[in-house]
């Protein structure tokens, strides 16, 4: 059984209550559990894990009142799993219970120590090899500590590149290495209409903005709806060449006809490895370029991108190498 069937098993074993579910995850038990309950709220960030939702028939809103009863499935950060701890037992009232799933693997016991901390109780069994616990939120909750857990996972402005980030987003407080080469190769102004494809928090379109006025539009991409708003402000100076679209780049329409793509493409889905999912995403920025339109691309060396784009494009060339990385440009 895993960590999410758990959880949701879990919540069905209780009264029907006010729920609330952090990080909900589509599962046939969460349309059970939302029916069973007498008002449901879901948060869900994730372009791909929310149409999830959408199919399964369910209404995605955030909490508005208070609930008796919360779920998370935990982030693959901590520090955003803390915010969202934080959160809920803020939010709940006097009695009010908040349950949490994990795989061993995945920090099942630092999260349960966690909890711990915060709502002063605690109780948990293992299951599966993952964890089930749970707490009440009771007089001995550490409001203090919910409040600096809160306000180390805000959005805020980063010393290493100057940028509104947060926890939670993909090396939200320091540019990372993939990324930091391919700006090492974007030396040159990129004219007319572009996008900045799995854009994060827009480390690539700030930069590109702020060297050139030639950019007539730049859309930014990005499944992480988090990622995305932090993207916004960043560009706040440019919004009217600014167009954002919050969706998942392996499946749904992009922008065509571009002049230009830059990209940093994800090889991960939450914990796994997963590398078709770049390979889709570097098909689909391929084939939104318009005839003659140039794709500036980063990857990790060892993943397998050439034969793509060998297909897709005309001309194709590796402009350097290095740390592990591999930066290639193509024309269609």
């Amino acid at each position: 059984m895993k960590d999410v069937e758990l959880l949701y098993q879990a919540a069905m074993n209780m009264p029907a209550s006010d729920i609330a579910i952090f990080n909900a995850r589509a599962h046939p038990l969460l349309k059970q559990l939302c029916l069973k309950a007498k008002t449901y709220a879901l948060r869900q960030y994730f372009k791909p894990e929310y149409d999830a939702l959408l199919q399964l028939g369910l209404h995605i809103k955030e909490s508005t009142h208070h609930f008796d009863l919360a779920l998370i499935y935990p982030s693959k950060n901590k520090q955003q799993t803390l915010v969202w701890m934080a959160e809920a037992m803020l939010q709940l009232p006097e009695g009010g219970k908040l349950i949490m799933a994990c795989a061993n693997r995945h920090g099942g016991k630092s999260h349960e120590t966690a909890l711990q901390r915060l709502a002063g109780n605690m109780v948990s069994a293992a299951k599966a090899k993952c964890r089930i616990f749970s707490a009440r939120k009771t007089a001995d909750m550490n409001t203090d500590l919910a409040g600096q857990w809160l306000a180390d996972g805000k959005a805020q402005r980063c010393e290493s590149h100057g940028l509104i980030s947060q926890p939670g987003l993909f090396s939200w407080d320091r540019p990372d290495c993939g990324s930091q080469l391919l700006l090492s190769c974007l030396d040159k102004p990129l004219s007319g209409e572009g996008a900045d494809l799995c854009c994060g928090y827009g480390l690539l379109a700030v930069h590109l903005l702020r060297l050139s006025d030639q950019t007539s539009r730049i859309h930014l991409i990005e499944a992480d709806q988090l990622a995305l708003c932090c993207a916004a402000q960043n560009t706040a100076a440019w919004s009217e060449q600014v167009e954002t679209h919050w969706l998942d780049a392996a499946t749904e329409p992009l922008p065509s006809k571009l002049d230009w793509v830059v990209c940093n493409p994800p090889f991960h889905t939450g914990h796994s490895h997963d590398v078709e999912l770049g390979q889709k995403i570097v098909t689909r920025a391929c084939r939104s370029l318009k005839r003659g339109g140039s794709l500036y691309l980063v990857a990790n060396r060892k993943l397998p991108y050439e034969h793509i784009l060998t297909a897709e494009l005309r001309s194709v060339q590796t402009l350097t190498e290095a740390d592990g990385f591999k930066v290639m440009q193509g024309t269609r």
